[in-house]
């Protein structure tokens, strides 16, 4: 029986040791070392900036926590009205009512579906699953964001889905990757738009509630007088979003009281087609046209577009024109004096003091009599 040949195996040499190999030139030839010089030389030579600190900075720091410690936010806008239970002893979950249970393998929207949120939660539960179906084979690629409050309570900033995806999958007792403000950050509101605005799915109701709350952080940071002059340029550049969406939210967010309950309850379902009826409304009546097309809308529990209510004539047909008295072309001084002089200082026979300069029928007959005396003068 032949022995088999024995296969000698060199040793593995690091990274670190290649890299030094490299940099002093062993093993290389001496093209490629040229190369490195020349790499070297043209490095040095070039000037670089560094990125210095933006408006907002707070130290942060990337870490494992347990999931347990991460809170959701209500006021963010991808919160769900989740019930985290004491325990998950099975008659335990089964007796919380109209919330959302999420734990280990439980999803479940048990609002009561008169509930406004309620087909919206459904919608947000569907992407959760196919969320967490992602992460059952690849890494979580952006770390949830959140700040420390305290050792066990980390506040979260942006993650939403991604924290109930992760619970939904293996429950509250395990550590997640998440980048950790040191202490609260004074732009929160911005920060969770700019990750939430970035996303296409994100509901209408949700979209204009995320952008108040961060333009009405940019107030409260920079003061009102900041947005006031070029308002467009600074909430476009702190938030990320083009002008034609700047204007078409903050227009809505002028009529919040009735424009938001309307996205909410589903009544409106596109911000777009809402803001051009309701800019159609105030160009034809002003901010009371457009709160009167609100309510309508309400009332009638669907989106219609708007229709300028017609205004009620008097008899017979309304004057569109002034005529003018005729004048013979002997008669340029009366036009002289008319345009030279003024006639309201005349004692002709009017009344210059009851004179109503806004009804076409008094002011015409006013401008016959005045031509007609000039002209005999």
């Amino acid at each position: 029986m032949a022995t088999p040949r024995r296969r000698r195996v060199r040793d593995v040499t690091s990274q670190e040791d290649l890299i030094n190999q490299l940099e002093q030139g062993e093993g290389v030839s001496k093209r490629s070392r040229q190369m490195l010089d020349d790499l070297k030389e043209r490095d040095k030579a070039k000037a670089s900036d560094v990125h210095d600190q933006p408006i907002f900075s707070t130290a942060s720091e990337v870490d494992r926590i347990l999931l347990d410690y991460l809170q959701p936010q209500p006021d963010n806008p991808r919160y769900l009205p989740v019930i985290i239970a004491k325990n998950t002893e099975p008659q335990t979950l089964a007796d919380l009512t109209d919330c959302v249970v999420c734990e280990k393998d439980i999803l479940e929207n048990r609002l009561d579906k008169s509930n406004t949120r309620f087909s919206t939660v459904e919608k947000e539960l569907d992407a959760i699953r196919e969320l967490a179906e992602t992460l059952k084979h690849n890494d979580l690629v952006h770390p949830i964001t959140v700040w420390r409050a305290n050792m066990s309570n980390y506040p979260i900033i942006s993650g939403h889905r991604r924290y109930y995806a992760i619970r939904y999958l293996y429950g509250g007792m395990v550590k997640v990757k998440v980048k950790v403000y040191l202490k609260k950050p004074e732009n929160v509101s911005v920060l969770r738009h700019i990750e939430n605005f970035s996303r296409a799915d994100l509901t209408p109701p949700d979209t204009l509630s995320s952008y108040i709350n961060a333009v009405t952080e940019l107030e409260s940071i920079l003061g009102s007088g900041a947005l006031k002059s070029k308002r467009a340029d600074t909430i476009c550049s702190h938030l990320g979003i083009s002008r034609a969406q700047h204007y078409r939210l903050d227009k809505l967010t002028e009529f919040r009281e009735q424009t938001l309950p309307l996205l909410e309850k589903g009544v409106v379902t596109n911000i777009s087609a809402f803001y051009a009826e309701i800019n159609k409304a105030e160009e034809s009546g002003g901010k009371a046209e457009v709160i009167d097309y609100l309510k309508g809308i309400d009332s009638k529990g669907r989106f219609v577009k708007f229709m300028p209510v017609s205004k009620p004539q008097g008899r017979g047909r309304t004057k569109k024109f002034i005529t003018m008295p005729k004048v013979d072309v002997g008669q340029t001084d009366a036009i002289k004096r008319l345009l030279k002089e003024d006639v309201t200082k005349l004692d002709i026979g009017i009344d210059w003091e009851d004179v109503d300069y806004n009804d076409a029928t008094q002011l015409e007959k006013v401008l016959k009599q005045l031509m007609l005396t000039l002209a005999k003068k």
